[in-house]
């Protein structure tokens, strides 16, 4: 423990002692740009304890790590053409070597060996790895006013594609409620993700049309974010395409609603050995599947009061294909309702919102259809602030508030009460493909002879502190979270030791 204080009291001091540089050249009508991001986390985990399924090994259940996220971009823009390239340095230090569950166990066992040689016991605590993590291209041609073209490398945040609402209320709604539900770069992670290929925009005064293909690039837990291939799967085997129509809410049809119509279009090729499941295990899905999303969102704000109201509504049907050779069906859907209301002339402008989710589960698995709901690629921890459970086969009924004390301050305050929506399905843990052999989701299936369904409830408190430091173009920030999660009927089929969680972090950050 003392040593891995050590080396983060080492990692903060480096920071603040070394020069960074920061630019921007304007040369004309062509601005030349170059940023820094340092991201410095320490956790602590104290999980869920023994699983049934494993032996009588001792796991520990208490952990903490530190990691550092560094992240040197630089780019060029002209009136009609813009370029840029951004690499990625992440270095983990104290990852558990024997832990039982949370995200510092899931980096150790993601990235191996890494180099250490054969065995358990040689795999690596303190990993670091550097790869590219940005470069693309935009195109603005004057002679097409409004349209955009960008190929190459770069972050991809489904619900997000239109121009960002000018109504705060909505702004802040859209971003922590709507992006990134099924497609996102899950940039919290220690490593991130990034999509290959192409996006063309085409905007006008209120409205937004977007289309893009794309190959995600492995990350997330996975460090190696450059290696596409590995044990003869590929990340670009999964194909995504979507077409999104955003309306603004300055428009003057539907003043004060940002709306979006969208279609996602997700092809898994890859053909991996699927562990034992309740379907064939050539259906299992999680990595061979075609499937078809059409959706949309509508976010509401106005002035009701003292105050300001919202509304949320958020929605997807899905089929396809599930598993090929036999394949099963695949229909599914889930819903998202949440409505809030922000008092503006109280202290701290108290905003108080609720909100419901449902996304269906499969109850027959031994028929030719599959309804479980299916989350695509996304970022995950918008929704699970403690990353315990997924959009899939999942129910939950919300509380949250959210307060500003001071102009550089904001806290929010989440519970959730979490259920399964299938007694019979799977509880769903991930966050999309992370490396190219590892399946797109774990899947946890004690509960199911016992036909429970009430999975968790969780309680969470973040403290953002903004701009607390600024000179000569640094800013820094600093993030901290505590969570704790009561497990349920589910949890405790599957945990024997242990049904209780707590997450606590702390984070750095510094911005050139």
């Amino acid at each position: 423990m003392k040593r891995r204080v050590r080396l983060l009291i080492i990692l903060i001091l480096s920071i603040w002692t070394g020069n960074a540089l920061a630019y921007t050249l304007h040369q004309g009508r062509n601005v030349l740009r170059v940023d820094f991001r340092e991201e410095v986390r320490w956790e602590y985990w104290n999980t869920f304890d023994q699983k049934f399924s494993q032996d009588d090994f001792a796991y520990d259940r208490s952990y903490s790590f530190a990691s550092s996220k560094m992240r040197l971009g630089m780019g060029i823009r002209s009136p009609h053409a813009e370029a840029y390239l951004q690499i990625n340095w992440t270095q983990l230090l104290g990852l558990p070597d024997q832990g039982e569950f949370g995200l510092g166990t899931l980096y150790y066992q993601f990235n191996g060996k890494f180099g250490n040689g054969p065995g358990y016991d040689t795999k690596a605590t303190h990993i670091g790895y550097g790869a590219l993590s940005q470069a693309w291209v935009r195109f603005q041609p004057r002679s097409l006013a409004g349209l955009s073209l960008t190929l190459g490398r770069f972050l991809y945040a489904s619900g997000a594609e239109g121009r960002a609402p000018r109504n705060p209320s909505l702004r802040w709604v859209k971003k922590f409620r709507i992006s990134q539900r099924m497609i996102g770069p899950f940039d919290w992670s220690r490593v991130g993700r990034a999509f290959d290929g192409a996006l063309a925009s085409y905007h006008r005064r209120f409205w937004t049309l977007t289309f893009s293909y794309l190959h995600p690039t492995p990350g997330g837990f996975y460090l190696r974010r450059d290696r596409l291939h590995r044990k003869g799967q590929s990340a670009y085997d999964i194909t995504l395409a979507t077409v999104v129509l955003s309306l603004q809410d300055t428009n003057p049809w539907l003043p004060g609603m940002d709306s979006q119509l969208f279609y996602y279009y997700y092809n898994d090729r890859r053909k991996l050995k699927n562990p034992a499941s309740l379907y064939n295990p050539r259906q299992n899905g999680l990595g061979d599947c075609e499937i078809n999303v059409l959706g949309g969102h509508l976010l509401y704000a106005r002035k009701a009061g003292p105050g300001v109201m919202d509304l949320l509504l958020w929605g997807g049907y899905q089929w396809g294909v599930w598993g090929r050779n036999p394949s099963l069906e695949h229909q599914a859907w889930a819903l998202a309702v949440e409505a809030g209301y922000r008092f503006l002339h109280l202290p701290w402008q108290p905003w108080f919102r609720l909100g419901y989710f449902y996304g269906s589960g499969d109850d027959q698995p031994g028929d030719t259809q599959h309804h479980t709901f299916f989350m695509m690629i996304p970022t995950l921890r918008i929704y699970s602030m403690t990353p315990s459970y997924t959009l899939m086969n999942t129910t939950y009924w919300m509380g949250q508030i959210i307060l500003r004390p001071a102009s550089h301050l904001l806290l929010r305050s989440d519970f959730h009460v979490v259920n399964l929506t299938r007694s019979r399905d799977y509880w769903y843990l991930g966050s999309g493909m992370m490396r190219p052999d590892v399946f797109s989701y774990a899947t946890l299936g004690a509960h199911i002879p016992y036909r429970d369904r009430h999975l968790l409830t969780m309680w969470d408190l973040s403290l953002f502190f903004k701009n607390i430091y600024a000179s000569h173009g640094l800013r820094t920030d600093v993030d901290i979270y505590l969570s704790h999660i009561w497990g349920r009927d589910v949890v405790r089929d599957t945990f024997k030791s242990g049904d209780e969680l707590t997450f606590f972090y702390v984070e750095l950050r510094f911005t050139f």
